[in-house]
């Protein structure tokens, strides 16, 4: 199971996530387990969710959209409007950011539905190599352009790669890795394209 964080989620935009979660679930007429049953984790882990005692990593969050059948941009989406169109432009800081296990994410376009790829601003912060055990892994297609700082990837079967800015690498998601900050005085800020896998 990917790890999660026991960090208590006290930020509005978390609280609205919990909510969300919840709202879905009961409103297709699923129990806890149920939904922890379509996403692949411990019924436990959904019920500290959705009471604020646990904030979810990406991994999760991804599990949990494909426990409801929907992008991961769905889930995390504002949804005090709706876009009649297929364009959305944003300006200035991308707002809350998702906390993951090594990593800071801000969904990119997420008014935008039923793309087959999904978009993300991500800062890694892990500075040394976690346990293989660790390493994350999820059903994407995966895709980083690196904006600022150095980029570390260690990957299972191949040899760690260092990308600077203006590098990008493309990677199969189900393989087990670990992105890392390569520079500790600086910040490594990715634009993370990804599609899931169908």
């Amino acid at each position: 199971m990917p790890p999660t964080t026991d960090r208590p989620r006290t930020a509005e935009p978390h609280r609205e996530l919990a909510e969300r979660i919840r709202r879905w679930r009961e409103e297709r007429g699923w129990n806890q387990q149920a939904l922890a049953d379509r996403a692949g984790f411990a019924r436990s882990t959904l019920s500290k969710i959705e009471n604020g005692q646990l904030s979810p990593t990406f991994e999760i969050l991804l599990k949990v959209a494909q426990g409801f059948d929907c992008a991961l941009s769905d889930l995390v989406r504002n949804e005090s409007g709706r876009l009649s169109g297929r364009m959305v432009v944003e300006r200035g800081a991308p707002g809350t950011p998702i906390e993951s296990t090594g990593a800071r994410l801000w969904s990119l376009g997420s008014e935008l539905r039923g793309r087959p790829f999904q978009t993300m601003l991500v800062e890694f912060t892990l500075t040394e190599v976690p346990p293989v055990s660790a390493w994350n892994r999820h059903e994407t297609d995966d895709m980083l352009h690196v904006l600022s700082g150095q980029l570390l990837l260690h990957t299972e079967g191949y040899a760690p790669v260092t990308l600077g800015p203006g590098d990008t690498v493309h990677f199969d998601g189900t393989m087990p890795h670990a992105c890392l900050n390569g520079l500790a005085d600086e910040v490594c800020r990715c634009l993370y394209v990804y599609a899931p896998r169908v």
